[in-house]
């Protein structure tokens, strides 16, 4: 049958912030539609990689996230 991961696509795409933030808007309602459930997956995978992206531009590590944080 050949191995799972031959018909694997990979998609790396890059885009400004308003355009990061449409894209998941619409990832978020394609999701909810229920439209496609075989895209379930992808769509949760795309919702991660989008916020993740987004909160990186939105709230950029500052030099004091790294190592112990004093209170």
């Amino acid at each position: 049958m050949g191995h799972e991961d031959d018909d694997t696509v990979y998609c790396d795409i890059q885009m400004p912030v308003a355009q990061g933030r449409e894209l998941l808007e619409l990832v978020n309602a394609m999701r909810e539609s229920k439209a496609h459930p075989r895209l379930d997956k992808v769509f949760e995978h795309m919702q991660n990689e989008l916020s993740t992206a987004l909160d990186f531009v939105e709230n950029p590590p500052t030099k004091d996230s790294f190592g112990p944080t004093h209170h």
